[in-house]
């Protein structure tokens, strides 16, 4: 056989084999939710054997490595509020749910997957429940899924993968800067909402006055934080939704105005975005002090009570 033809029938089986090798790479939007709904399940049942699992899997719970065991918890009971955002391109998912617990108890619950070879390789998990976030506490408040969040958008009308992270952090540029003479505003529409552990913090009228998402920034109310430590690890161009992670600080030398925003936090944060413009905040909010790390890489921002 010749080299020339031996090269082309190597060619030749490389290219039937390369079919079987993308199936068991690819996972689509129903295949990432499975793998959630699969989570979910075992997480209920207090079953972390079934979850498919890569051997060297890394987890976290709350910024600590643990076992995946140590990750769940005896009284979950059932998800009672759940939506999901996925990224079928790089295998990642991210779900934000109410878990209502045996004790008859909720607990607000965030869970981030990476998926690889049909396997997770990635468990990431935040996890509150009342008082873990001071008085920001209101599951109740979420029994069904925002349209804002369910939307399945054509192509043409989709930001960018960039577009949607660019929101976000325009987001995160102005609660660091508000206040000071650097101020960015953000990228918000007048009736944004927020929703933190449940309870709605913007788009609503209060003793009287609308309340905007910029209000808050444009008067310079959170003046010292240190949004750092920030990270993009799902981005769904199809929904809209960038699923942001961040730790929530205070600068040197300043002091927290609120005493809703007085802890160091680890925090969550789902963005609806829809052309450039925030239009809906979902976030899962966890009191964790500053010195203790995530356990992930930071990607961006400033360092720990840096200006």
């Amino acid at each position: 056989m010749t080299r020339l033809t031996t090269a082309a029938v190597a060619l030749c089986l490389g290219l039937l084999a390369a079919p079987t090798t993308a199936a068991k790479t690819d996972c689509n939007r129903a295949c990432l939710t499975g793998f959630a709904d699969t989570f979910l399940k075992a997480l209920a049942a207090n079953t972390p054997n079934v979850v498919p699992l890569a051997p060297n899997a890394k987890v976290t719970f709350n910024g600590r490595a643990v076992p995946l065991a140590q990750a769940f918890w005896d009284g979950a009971e059932r998800t009672v509020y759940r939506f999901d955002i996925v990224n079928p391109r790089l295998g990642d998912s991210a779900t934000e749910a109410v878990v209502l617990n045996a004790d008859g108890s909720k607990t607000m619950y965030m869970v981030r997957l990476k998926v690889l070879d049909g396997k997770i390789t990635e468990v990431e998990t935040i996890r509150a429940n009342k008082g873990e976030a001071d008085r920001l506490w209101d599951p109740d408040n979420l029994k069904e899924v925002s349209p804002a969040l369910q939307l399945t958008m054509r192509e043409a009308d989709q930001d960018s993968y960039y577009g949607l992270i660019a929101a976000a952090e325009s987001y995160w540029r102005a609660f660091q800067t508000n206040g000071t003479p650097d101020y960015h505003r953000a990228a918000l529409l007048p009736d944004t909402k927020r929703f933190e552990n449940g309870v709605q913090t913007t788009g609503l009228v209060r003793d009287g006055a609308y309340v905007s998402a910029a209000s808050g920034f444009d008067s310079g109310r959170f003046v010292g934080r240190n949004l750092w430590d920030r990270r993009y690890p799902v981005v769904d161009t199809e929904r809209g939704i960038v699923l942001s992670i961040v730790r929530f600080g205070i600068k040197d030398g300043f002091k927290s105005q609120s005493t809703a925003t007085s802890n160091d936090r680890l925090v969550a944060e789902f963005f609806a975005v829809k052309n450039g413009q925030i239009q809906e905040v979902h976030a899962v909010l966890f009191n964790l002090p500053d010195a203790q790390p995530t356990g992930w890489p930071p990607e961006y921002g400033p360092g720990r009570g840096g200006q």
